[in-house]
């Protein structure tokens, strides 16, 4: 058998055992912005960091409704129960606080009303790394649906 046989059929293998196989994303590196932390955010989303000093506040967005804020500063504690819970009280005082929609380890997705039935959606996940305190949040470019927000939520938890 001829080397260009060969090629050609080591070519062909490879290329069909690719053609089925789902396009895996490496996840957008955080630490470039100074966040040790590694999102699964799609694949045509914007990064500007808007915070300085001891405070580093990232924003990923893009035009579809992906829009997640990332905090990072001193953590005050290490129990991601307890930030959780701080965060959970921080939200059921706001005047348009709804409801608790869905919980997990390291945070949760509220409703929000709007006057009548008018109704958005938002969530924090919040973790320790270190002596560190990362907390993501959605953006504020608009008022998200379920969907976009749990499928943002996925994203950060798939980098987790």
């Amino acid at each position: 058998m001829s080397l260009e046989k060969v090629v050609s059929i080591v070519l062909f293998v490879v290329i069909a055992g690719c053609a089925g196989q789902p396009n895996k994303k490496n996840g957008l590196n955080l630490m470039g912005y100074g966040i040790p932390f590694t999102i699964m955010a799609p694949d045509d989303v914007q990064v500007t960091k808007l915070g300085a000093g001891s405070l580093t506040d990232v924003n990923i967005h893009n035009n579809d409704g992906y829009d997640i804020q990332v905090f990072m500063g001193n953590a005050f504690t290490s129990a991601n129960t307890k930030l959780k819970q701080q965060k959970k009280d921080q939200v059921i005082e706001l005047s348009d606080f709804s409801k608790i929609v869905e919980e997990f380890d390291s945070g949760f997705i509220f409703e929000k009303k709007h006057g009548g039935e008018a109704r958005s959606y938002d969530f924090f996940v919040i973790m320790t790394l270190s002596d560190k305190e990362i907390s993501f949040q959605g953006g504020n470019s608009k008022n998200f649906t379920e969907t976009e927000v749990k499928k943002m939520v996925k994203s950060i938890l798939d980098g987790y």
